[in-house]
């Protein structure tokens, strides 16, 4: 490592050792305190690091009473350590290490891989990227693995080594050095024996220096040890390498670019969609060809196509292979799941659930639309014919409403929409047939050989593709002949169970296999229809028949038999009933209501398990919550229908704490439903209304929601342990609304509740001091921040909106701390899980930008703000953004564009309320507008403003911002730079 700033620079070294040198000689550090010090501010350099940040690092367990001072006695002797002109500055809220980035030996490595990537040729970019990695002297903050602090920097920095040696040895091979990279790669790979990549090269390289046969055994070597020590197979890039290999395939003897004769990286393809079913590598697509083309060239000509047949014909596969074909549609591609939805209501919330919106204010309807805009969308509805009626009135309205949008669907019926076109799927030819069924068997049982049995059994089965899976899987248990003769002797799959409706023969086929498990197993299987989404081991306990021994054994059958689906990626593993199996057994709980009252049981204690990880602010929580968030919404709207007040009271309290850090529009609007009527007759009723006042404000509705919390404070008794929630998201309402008594009168009630948790006082607090902040009283908002110093600081560890909330309040009196508050509130809120405080803080960034003159990184931030909030739905915040752009042309001189964007965030009432400076800010801007475009033009601007609507708001105010990032740099503050967002 050189010196970056002179000879007598200051350079820091965390790739090994902690090591300080000064004027290119080393110096000893004391202390490992000082080493920590060191250590957590070169990584982070040019950055302030909260004292609280730096107190974490020093001591793992409690400070002691005398942390802070501690602290500054390192800072002081690491200063001395330095000499003369230490870069270590002290900022009001912790330090800052003023250094190059170079004089880091991580920053060192950056700027080579850099150089690396940009290199003209392989041959180049080896030699780069291998200086690079000589800055490494050996394990990094080797002298602080005991610290566990530093837990993730190792981790990130040894995982960053990794990838960087794998990318050197492949560049290596590309530039035809596999005989000088050979030892290298088996030392590696010896060192590193479960590494894909590593075994991949190392294979690559012997058989490029003609040694294949030790090359595949490479191969065979990393699959056993995958196999045997963790049950585990490879990913499908060992496979094909496989393939490749026994093919002698010229592209892996031959490099694909001679060395330092052009760029080294293959042309990027367009991936997959993804895929709503896991499918197995195996699981070959086969035929179907002259199918695919008659989709692939109706999606060409028409807006909506509808692919029809019976169950099981394999429409849902068809148009999986279809998307994953190069180009099949000319924009985005959404793909939505509707065999879970039971209701037609429910098919808004499941496109809403799909495009990721997070707020519906006006209706999910109208939030899919604005959601789409006039771009080329394609949309793929899955599982329709159970919910044609609704399907087809939504298709009809977003049809008109976003011109660019197509839509392929899948159902048993046509959904009867004007320019319709059905492609009707019927079993594939008698060969195609045959040859499913024998791949299939063929991988379940080694000794599979097909017959004339085989034609038979394709024609008992009439064809259909998954009667035809079923069927392969139950000759691995009888083999071919018996299968045959059971098909035949009474066991007719394709008996229509309503006349002449060959639909139902699918349902048959699971009937024939249900009757074939131990009778516990069947009730088990039964029982299990009533979930949705699927569900983890811990439902089975619940749902498992009374008596029955054994739950997991029970489970374990059913996987066996194929009626149940296991993914074994997810952690904990996820099981699922194919849908057909789910419609079918559900027939045989025969209305009764012991199952859902066992699955309610099952979410109500799931539901407390989330909310006491949500009180203790647990990233955990939001996790855990979507991953049965379809059971919960079953379980709730069964609840409610049945008139389970009490228990639909007790899980929408426990959900809805969930869903203020991470919206749903399908639970947000079942629990709207739940509407009580006022006056609240009980405590249950005031839950009720507790509940559903936060899914009001979660979805916009600022009146209902101070209704609802209003009326659930005054009827809940003092000490009830869920009033404080009324009171902080009235809170929250009001300071959207500019109340500034309000806010107030709430922090200091919350502040006196001993049932409010820390976070929630502390998170008033901040409402109080940024209501304040924002009337331009920053005495005042000081002051409230002032007042819970300490339990703030300490809640400032971890959550992201106290430390958004310094970071408004730093913003005019010290710009360089607030951006870095707001990126660290980004940062915190990410990890979290906290969508909502993760969007805001990326806007007080974005504010800040703006108002500093930094135009250039303020479009970059303004842009990407626009597209994620919309595609999230978040319209309050959209309108904040749009006027935040709106100022920012001002400073640019687009008058037009701002008075348009003005004018349309003044007329939408979902728009946040302007008040206190920045209504003298908006003022002033309008008097700048007014002047320079004269009345004339600043009413036609104002006309298209309010014609604009949202969706002609965002495009216009993206459109503007693109063309802007287009633009050679200007000659403003901040000119030529580009700023990731955080």
């Amino acid at each position: 490592m050189g010196p970056a700033d002179g000879s007598d620079g200051v350079e820091v070294g965390l790739l090994g050792p902690v090591r300080l040198c000064v004027g290119g000689g080393p110096r000893p550090l004391s202390s490992v305190p000082q080493r920590i010090v060191l250590a957590v501010l070169a990584l982070r350099p040019g950055r302030v690091v909260p004292v609280s940040e730096l107190i974490d690092a020093l001591w793992d367990e409690e400070p002691p009473r005398g942390a802070v001072g501690n602290l500054h006695s390192y800072v002081s002797r690491l200063r001395k350590a330095m000499g003369d002109g230490a870069p270590i500055a002290r900022e009001a809220a912790g330090y800052r290490l003023l250094l190059p980035p170079d004089a880091v030996d991580t920053g060192l490595v950056e700027r080579r891989v850099t150089e690396a990537r940009t290199a003209s040729g392989p041959a180049h970019a080896a030699r780069l990227l291998g200086e690079a990695l000589t800055v490494w002297r050996g394990a990094p903050l080797a002298d602080l693995a005991d610290r566990t602090a530093f837990t993730p920097d190792r981790a990130r920095l040894t995982e960053w080594h990794r990838q960087l040696c794998e990318e050197w040895f492949e560049l290596r091979l590309l530039s035809g050095e596999a005989a000088d990279a050979l030892p290298d790669l088996e030392a590696a790979a010896a060192l590193d024996p479960l590494r894909e990549r590593l075994h991949l090269l190392l294979a690559r390289a012997r058989h490029q220096t003609g040694r294949t046969a030790e090359a595949l055994a490479v191969v065979e070597a990393f699959r056993l040890r995958l196999a045997e020590e963790y049950g585990l197979d490879p990913g499908p890039a060992v496979a094909e390498l496989h393939r490749r290999l026994l093919a002698d395939d010229p592209g892996l003897r031959v490099p694909r670019t001679a060395a330092g004769t052009g760029p080294h990286d293959p042309p990027p393809s367009r991936g997959p969609v993804a895929r709503p079913r896991a499918l197995s590598p195996a699981d070959r697509f086969i035929g179907r060809k002259a199918e695919l083309a008659q989709v692939r060239e109706a999606l060409r000509d028409h807006r909506v196509v509808t692919v029809v047949g019976p169950g099981g014909v394999g429409k849902t596969r068809l148009v999986l292979e279809l998307l994953d074909e190069p180009g099949p549609a000319s924009g985005p591609v959404h793909v939505v799941e509707l065999a879970e939805i039971s209701e037609p209501s429910g098919v808004a919330g499941a496109v809403v659930a799909a495009l990721g919106l997070r707020s519906a204010p006006e209706g999910e309807v109208t939030a899919v639309a604005d959601r789409l805009g006039r771009a080329a969308v394609l949309l793929v509805l899955d599982n329709c014919e159970h919910l044609t009626g609704a399907v087809r009135d939504l298709v009809r309205e977003w049809s008109v409403r976003c011109p660019g949008l197509r839509v392929l669907a899948t159902s048993r019926r046509r959904l009867d929409v004007p320019g319709e076109r059905v492609v009707r799927l019927g079993p594939p030819v008698e060969e195609e047939q045959v040859e499913l069924f024998c791949d299939r068997a063929a991988l379940l049982r080694d000794g599979f050989r097909p017959s004339a049995a085989v034609r038979e059994v394709c024609r008992m089965l009439d064809g259909l593709p998954l009667a035809l899976e079923l069927a392969a899987r139950r000759e691995a248990v009888f083999g071919l002949p018996q299968l045959r003769e059971r098909l035949s002797a009474g066991l007719d799959v394709l008996e229509p169970v309503r006349g002449g409706d060959r639909a139902t023969a699918v349902t048959a086929t699971v009937e024939w296999s249900r009757r074939l498990l131990d009778p516990d197993a069947r009730d088990l299987l039964d029982r299990l229809s009533v979930c949705r989404g699927g569900f983890g081991a811990d439902a089975v306990d619940h749902l498992a028949p009374a008596g029955a021994g054994r739950p997991a054994a029970l489970l374990a059958e059913l996987v066996d038999a194929s009626l149940v689906a296991c993914d074994l990626t997810a952690e904990p593993p996820r099981y699922r009933l194919l849908e057909t199996v789910r419609h079918t057994c559900a027939a045989h709980l025969d209305g009764s209501e012991d199952a859902r009252a066992a699955h309610a049981r099952w979410m109500l204690e799931h539901a407390r398990r989330v909310h006491r990880l949500r009180r203790d602010r647990s990233p955990e929580a939001a996790v855990l919550f979507r991953q049965e968030r379809a059971n919960t919404l079953e379980t709730l709207g069964w609840l409610a229908g049945s008139a389970r007040r009490e228990e639909a009271a007790r899980l929408a309290l426990m959900t809805v704490m969930v869903l203020a850090d991470d919206p749903d529009l399908p639970l947000l609007a079942l629990l709207r439903g739940l509407d009580p009527a006022l006056p609240l007759a009980d405590d249950t009723e005031a839950e009720l209304a507790l509940a559903v006042g936060v899914a009001a404000w979660l979805t916009g509705d600022g009146r209902a929601a101070d209704r609802l919390l209003g009326a659930a404070v005054e009827a809940l008794p003092e000490r009830h342990q869920y009033r404080w929630m009324g009171r902080f998201y009235r809170l929250t309402n009001r300071m959207y609304q500019g109340d500034v008594t309000g806010v107030e009168e709430d922090a200091d009630a919350l502040l006196h509740d001993p049932a409010a948790p820390g976070w929630g006082q502390g998170s008033a607090v901040c409402c109080a001091a940024l209501v304040r902040e924002f009337a331009g009283d920053h005495v005042a908002a000081e002051r409230w921040l002032a007042r819970e110093e300490v339990p703030l600081t300490e809640l400032s560890r971890v959550d992201g909106f106290v430390t958004y909330t310094r970071g408004e309040l730093a913003a005019r009196r010290d710009p360089a701390l607030a951006l870095d508050l707001f990126a660290r509130a980004h940062r915190q809120s990410e990890a979290q899980g906290n969508v909502v405080v993760r969007e805001i803080a990326a806007i007080g960034r974005a504010a800040l930008l703006v108002r500093l003159g930094r135009h250039e990184e303020a479009v970059v931030a303004c842009h990407v703000l626009l597209g994620g909030l919309r595609r999230l739905g978040m319209w309050p915040q959209v309108w904040m953004v749009l006027r935040l752009t709106a100022e920012l042309l001002v400073a640019l001189d687009e008058l037009g564009t701002a008075a348009a964007l003005f004018t349309a965030a003044d007329s939408d009432r979902l728009a946040p309320t302007v008040f206190g400076t920045d209504r003298d800010l908006h003022a002033g801007m309008w008097a700048r507008i007014a002047d320079g475009l004269g009345p004339e033009r600043l009413a036609a601007h104002r006309a298209e403003g309010r014609t604009d609507g949202r969706v002609g708001a965002v495009e216009r105010g993206l459109r503007t911002l693109a063309a802007r990032t287009q633009r050679p740099a200007s000659h403003g503050q901040g000119a030529g730079k580009r700023l990731r967002a955080p």
